[in-house]
């Protein structure tokens, strides 16, 4: 049995390895995460914490009062079960103790469970990604998505679309609407007169990390812009993102 297990926990290892070696390292993470993850949790959560003495007063003085009366209530009703019985033993102050733990008990996992339905509610029902990828190419305001819808962009354009709507025509595609939502699609004009389109993440930090492309007519092709580069042709007056309409 025990050289089993020691097989099956070496097949892990070897399958986690093989992960590993090919860029997965979500499979570390994973567990990582599940097990020590709260503590980060806690450390960003913690100094942002603010304890309101009156309420921490007040809900000490109502839990003394209800542990009282509750064990002054209990002690009477045993006695009064046990009427016939001298014999019984009192009512203890440790079964009192003991079940209004278990009222705050009930009462906190009740609390979490609502909790936990509000927030599946809100992923299941937002628009936001529940996971991202480590590869940036896979991400939507990555690189190759950015060229992507760049180039669908400039089809649009090709088609007739004006640049007043080019956003609008893109979000009515289902397809490219999380996509787009992601991103900033700005049309202009070249210095040498030549219809381009710039695509960068609305996130900022996004955009310094991963800069934008520039797309124009076929023999242009798409150009990588970094976020320097990106940065100086925001600052140029012409560079306005056009509103999310």
């Amino acid at each position: 049995m025990k050289s089993k297990k020691g097989v099956t926990f070496l097949g892990v290892i070897f399958v986690m390895m093989i992960f590993l070696c090919m860029g997965q390292v979500w499979v570390m993470k994973v567990p990582f995460l599940l097990a020590f993850g709260w503590l980060s949790f806690l450390q960003q959560v913690l100094p942002e914490v603010t304890f309101r003495w009156g309420a921490i007063a007040e809900f000490l003085l109502v839990a003394a009062v209800l542990a009282a009366g509750s064990h002054l209530f209990l002690r009477w009703l045993w006695r009064q079960l046990h009427a016939e019985a001298p014999e019984a033993s009192a009512w203890r102050p440790r079964w009192s103790v003991s079940l209004l733990l278990l009222g705050v008990l009930l009462f906190a996992a009740t609390m979490a469970s609502v909790g936990i339905g509000h927030h599946v509610g809100w992923l299941m029902s937002g628009r936001a990604r529940l996971v991202r990828s480590s590869w940036p190419g896979m991400e939507p305001e990555g690189t190759r998505t950015a060229r992507w819808l760049c180039e669908e962009a400039r089809d649009q354009l090709k088609a007739g679309t004006p640049d007043g709507q080019l956003t609008r025509k893109l979000l009515a595609d289902p397809s490219l609407r999380p996509i787009v939502e992601a991103q900033y699609v700005v049309p202009h004009v070249s210095p040498e007169g030549k219809p381009v389109i710039v695509v960068f993440a609305r996130d900022p930090l996004v955009r310094e990390r991963d800069g934008g492309v520039r797309c124009g007519p076929a023999s242009f092709g798409v150009e990588t812009l970094d976020a320097k580069v990106l940065a100086q042709w925001l600052a140029e007056p012409r560079a306005v993102a056009s509103p999310t309409p």
